[in-house]
């Protein structure tokens, strides 16, 4: 017999499923990925190269030919390995919008997931701060999809108190599934925008995008709007001010894009402000240009 608690859980699941499944339809459409070579034997096409992929994909026949870098894609990469790593250390459990960091992340990491299992990709994710607190293989199927919805209540209802957001062990987490190459969606607010050099071992082998989730009011410009605050992630730190008195979203953003041109991959900011379906919209449409 279910007990409320557990009937709780399973609405808020629900709801979340919804949610998702609007996004996705209306917004995605199943065009939410760069193409990534797989490793079946059957060729498909050529597209242009994108910067940071592996050289060693490059069709250098056509290549010759019209004069600038291709790669090859093979019929097997429409079954891609999915991995969502969503950040859930306390920096992202602020916020004074309608709804949080986490809250916001939650949503744009369901809909990623949705839209993954409908396409008959597979879904892996990770939850992690300075280490990893949860983490699933990648697999197709359904179950797999609420399994990481029912991850995504808990954490989103439930706030930790301790950590700080470190991106290496995503990193390391990773490197251990070895044979695949993986599309990696990496939602933070990279609030100390500590992003080690290790990244360069991700994206030389896997498709890596960087979603910045931000609270516009830890930017504001106005001098009236001053608090008391502390950073979640020091234990010691605290003042009196606003985010913006010590960095602007213009230098944090700015930082984010040198890191994506440094490495070769992807970016795009969500502002807890602004539907989520409308940010990811704006995102996979720039990704797709580039793209093409």
């Amino acid at each position: 017999m279910e007990t409320s608690a557990s009937l709780d859980i399973l609405k808020k699941v629900h709801l979340l499923e919804l949610i998702s499944k609007k996004n996705a339809t209306s917004v995605l459409n199943g065009h939410y990925m760069t193409e990534i070579p797989g490793k079946g034997t059957e060729f498909k096409e050529a597209r242009k190269y994108v910067s940071g992929e592996s050289i060693r994909l490059i069709d250098w026949n056509m290549t010759a030919r019209l004069g600038e870098p291709y790669v090859k894609i093979f019929q097997e990469e429409r079954e891609r390995n999915i991995y969502i790593a969503i950040d859930v250390s306390p920096s992202m459990y602020t916020g004074w919008q309608e709804r949080s960091k986490i809250e916001h992340a939650v949503e744009i990491a369901a809909t990623l997931a949705y839209s993954t299992v409908k396409t008959g990709d597979r879904l892996g994710y990770l939850f992690f701060q300075d280490k990893v607190l949860a983490e699933a293989r990648a697999k197709t199927g359904k179950s797999q999809l609420y399994q990481m919805m029912e991850r995504l209540v808990h954490f989103r209802d439930n706030p930790t108190n301790s950590g700080k957001t470190d991106i290496r062990s995503v990193i390391h987490a990773l490197q251990k599934r070895k044979g695949h190459r993986f599309v990696v969606f990496l939602i933070s607010d990279f609030i100390d925008l500590d992003l080690p050099d290790d990244l360069r071992y991700l994206v030389s082998q896997h498709d890596l995008a960087l979603l910045n989730v931000y609270d516009p009011f830890e930017y504001s410009s106005s001098k009236y709007l001053r608090f008391p605050m502390k950073d979640p992630e020091k234990e010691h730190s605290s003042f009196y001010g606003k985010m913006s008195e010590f960095k602007s979203l213009e230098k944090h953003e700015e930082h984010l894009k040198e890191i994506s041109t440094k490495y070769g991959l992807s970016w795009h900011s969500f502002p807890t402000n602004i539907a989520a379906n409308l940010t990811l919209g704006h995102f996979f449409a720039r990704k797709r240009r580039i793209s093409n």
